[in-house]
């Protein structure tokens, strides 16, 4: 009854609201410290690109709050909301969350704007998770999944400037709409889906498999989700932009490649060079396709897992794995899977220290981030 009485008093929007505003005032101050206290290689800074007109850090509120933030993909988002798609190796960003940015900028300043809604997609992503495990599992094990995916390592990139809680809140308030029968609206969150990421697309998996079970005319309209990337791809070649295919190659050191060759490649590169980038990357990997696995979710969750996976492993980089971590933060089972394995009447007392380790190594990650050591 104690128990039932707490889910009452903090449904899933509230505890999901009070995670992500927590969270936003402890990355800021966090990231605020951190640029305080670390030396700037301004060398390393130059040797990304857009970061030629980038302001020094300094210790005044805007450069703290906001330019801080300022770092890897984010610079190409805020290029893209403020002048399109000017540069051929820009296209393999995909347009939805630039043009929020673009937006909601008409109001306050760009950085502002992407933290806004990165922000804000962090609350809906964590509120649509909580909705989507509830009728897969407990109270218990749903709180404790919310919270995993919350303290993650890498998971800090949801209050980025970066598109990840975007992508992840679109998909699950899609599959949630879907299980709600309220086919229209998953369809149109899917298409947002794949237009916030080329991954997104992979959507299309479980509510391909819902509607399959649910035979319903109604679901037919899930087969246009590939329309969001395949029209993203018609319009940058009616406007004679490079194809993402080219870019990538010419640009990112980035092919297409079969899964297994590019495992093969990380395990050899590994083997001959030491990378602790890379060791995490592989271990995060292999953590979260097994903790996918024992998730004991819906079986269109554990194809969703299964497709993703794939899909992200067909990307070959150079160097390998790259910002595989951030990438599989979006493999939702894996969160509900860990916290099947906590439930055990040993381990249960130990979650809090389980999450503790894992915040640590997050903001070790931030630390590394905003020093600009992590291509994240």
């Amino acid at each position: 009854m104690k128990q039932s009485s707490e889910g009452r008093r903090w449904p899933p929007w509230q505890r999901a609201l009070v995670l992500a505003l927590l969270l936003r005032v402890a990355y800021s101050l966090l990231a605020a410290v951190f640029v305080l206290i670390q030396p700037v290689n301004w060398r390393l800074v130059q040797s990304n690109a857009l970061t030629e007109n980038l302001r020094p850090p300094e210790a005044s509120l805007r450069y703290l709050l906001f330019d801080v933030w300022e770092r890897f993909d984010t610079l190409w988002y805020l290029h893209i909301a403020a002048h399109g798609y000017d540069r051929a190796d820009a296209v393999v960003f995909f347009p939805l969350y630039p043009s929020l940015i673009k937006i909601a900028s008409l109001l306050i300043p760009p950085t502002a704007a992407a933290l806004l809604i990165s922000t804000l997609a962090a609350f809906f992503l964590f509120w649509g998770w909580q909705e989507l495990l509830l009728a897969d599992g407990p109270p218990t094990l749903v709180n404790q999944s919310v919270f995993l995916c919350a303290v993650w390592p890498a998971s800090f990139i949801f209050f980025a400037g970066y598109p990840e809680s975007l992508l992840f809140a679109l998909i699950a308030w899609s599959l949630c709409l879907a299980r709600r029968d309220r086919w229209l609206a998953a369809v149109a969150l899917g298409l947002a889906a794949a237009l916030t990421k080329a991954i997104g697309v992979v959507v299309i998996v479980p509510l391909l498999v819902m509607a399959v079970q649910h035979r319903k005319i109604k679901a037919l309209p899930v087969l246009l989700i590939p329309l969001g990337l395949a029209g993203f791809l018609a319009h940058l070649h009616w406007t004679g932009h490079a194809t993402l295919a080219s870019a990538y190659g010419q640009y990112w050191r980035t092919s297409t490649a079969p899964p297994w060759k590019t495992l093969y490649v990380s395990v050899y590169t590994l083997a001959h060079t030491p990378n602790p980038i890379l060791l995490m990357n592989l271990i995060f990997l292999l953590s979260v396709s097994i903790l996918a696995m024992l998730s004991r979710l819906k079986i269109e969750h554990l194809l969703y897992s299964a497709a993703a996976i794939v899909l992200l492993l067909c990307k070959q980089t150079t160097p390998p794995l790259q910002s595989m971590m951030r990438y599989l933060l979006i493999i939702f089972p894996a969160f509900a899977g860990f916290a099947r394995l906590l439930q055990g009447p040993r381990l249960q007392p130990r979650f809090g220290m389980v999450c503790a380790g894992l915040f640590v190594v997050n903001i070790g990650l931030l630390w590394l981030f905003v020093g600009w050591s992590l291509v994240l």
